[in-house]
Order: C-alpha cells, then structure tokens, then sequence
C-alpha cells in the first residue's frame, strides 16, 4: 500500500508544477509590451493596481519587477510627529479621525497609517506628506478616484491609536483628549475631512453652514458638547442613514464655529476655508 502512495504521488508532483508552469507562462513579446508600463508606474500606484490594470497575476509584476531592478524603497517618515501637540499634528490628526485608518498585521511586522483623500484635494494630501516628512509617494487607486498617503511606522501607528484612532474606528470613534489651546486645529480637521462647509444664497435670509458627519454616534455627542463648552453654540445629532449621524451648525452658530476654527490658521483645505473667507471671514475682521 505503501508503494502505491508513493507512486501516486511520484506522478501529481510533477503534474502541479507542470499546470503552474503554464499558468504562468507569457508569451515574451507580450512581457516586452507590459515592461514600460510596469517601470513608468512603478511606485505611483499599487503593484496590485498595475496588475489588475494589466490583467496579470501580481506576482508576475512583482517578478518582473524584481528582472527590471525595480526595488521597493523602505521610505521614511517622521515618526514622532504626533509626540506633541501643535497646530499642524493637531491638524493631522483631526484629518486622519476623519478619513484615516490604522492596520497591522503582527505576523508580517506590518503598520501603516493610511489618509485618503479625493482626487481634487490631491494637493492638500501632497501638503500633509511633506508636513509628515513622509519620502512614500501618494497612491492613486482610479475605482474611487482617490489618493492614498500611506505611512508604515509602528511607533507612529502606535502613537496614533494612544490618541484614539483605533481600527476599525468609523462606528466606535471617541473625541481624544486634546489640549484646550489646539481643539480648534483638531476640529478643523475633522471638518475638513468629514463636514462640508457651504454658504447658501438666497433671496430672502441666505446663510452659511457647517455639517459634520460620522458614523459613530458617541463621536457626535462628544464633538457637540466640546463646541457648547468651548463657544457655546448647540446642535442637534440627526440620524441620516445606517450608521450616518449628522450635526448641523446653520446661520449665527455656523458663523461662529467658523469664526473659531478658521480665524488665524494656517493649515487647512483652501476650497472650504474659501467659503468663509469670502462670504463671512472679510466681514468679521
């Protein structure tokens, strides 16, 4: 029986590698027309992406790759970015308590703190990397029209999830603990990331408004009672959706909570801070 076992599987071994082999094998002159793509977007988006794109496996890219000398660069980052508080990390992190995320994989020694922003915030993203001393260029991912900042450090990964960006935050978000004399940078932040700020024109009473959406309904309490103990506006949290809760700062309030996150800042995303330049700021000052 034994020899029998061992005959049966004398004649599968080569019979896997064979249908491998094939799996893999392309022709050379369609090797030579992939090539170029591969060199040219080697780093600018996700080797992934680039075989989804080819229609080819990603080891194949990653081969090829490897043939062509396209190394991956172990890029750098400030990791103590986040150690103290000032009005860019502030910023930062109220940007990333918004469209950012932390994952790991303890097995594979993997960290990454990834911030997405849409394709016309692509600037302000370039601006946050180079805030963050961050060597990795962004990633464009085209199914969302997107671009990713990707930063891989424990320390900072770590450092984040100590100031409440835990995994798998959208539903169980909490308000961190921030320093009175920075909320309004990390406030901003989670505005520009995650509100929309908006002047309506109308014929009769137009006004300016600021809207902040969240999927975790605890964040929403603690963000309405910091603004009504810091500048004394109130607002109330509407259910909007499946998990999608919303405040809403119209008229005199908008103004202000406007007036408090915008006025002297340096660091921000032009097209909503333009907003209230234009319709509010120059009146105030």
């Amino acid at each position: 029986m034994l020899f029998n076992n061992e005959i049966v599987l004398s004649f599968r071994i080569p019979l896997a590698q064979k249908c491998i082999s094939m799996a893999n094998k392309i022709p050379l002159m369609k090797k030579k027309e992939l090539l170029p793509y591969i060199r040219s977007n080697f780093e600018r988006i996700s080797q992934r992406e680039i075989a989804r794109r080819l229609k080819i496996g990603k080891t194949t890219v990653n081969r090829w790759s490897r043939e062509e000398g396209l190394i991956h660069k172990n890029h750098t980052a400030n990791e103590r970015f986040f150690d103290s508080f000032n009005e860019h990390s502030t910023y930062i992190l109220g940007l990333i308590m918004a469209d950012g995320n932390i994952s790991w994989n303890e097995n594979k020694s993997y960290w990454a703190m990834t911030l997405t922003a849409a394709s016309k915030d692509r600037s302000h993203l370039e601006k946050i990397r180079g805030i963050l001393s961050s060597s990795k260029p962004l990633i464009y991912s085209p199914k969302t029209n997107s671009y990713r900042l990707i930063v891989n450090s424990k320390y900072l990964c770590k450092r984040l999830m100590n100031l409440g960006i835990l995994p798998r935050k959208t539903l169980t978000a909490r308000f961190p603990n921030i320093p009175n004399n920075q909320l309004r940078h990390f406030i901003r932040g989670v505005i520009d990331g995650d509100g929309n700020v908006r002047y309506v024109q109308r014929k009769r009473s137009p006004y300016f408004e600021i809207t902040i959406a969240s999927g975790s309904i605890d964040f929403c309490e603690d963000f309405r009672k910091v603004i009504l103990h810091k500048i004394g506006i109130n607002a109330n949290i509407r259910k909007v959706g499946k998990n999608v809760y919303v405040l809403q700062y119209s008229c005199s309030r908008g103004k202000k909570l406007a007036q408090y996150v915008y006025d002297g800042a340096t660091i921000f995303l032009e097209r909503k801070q333009k907003i209230y330049d234009i319709h509010i700021g120059g009146k105030t000052k």
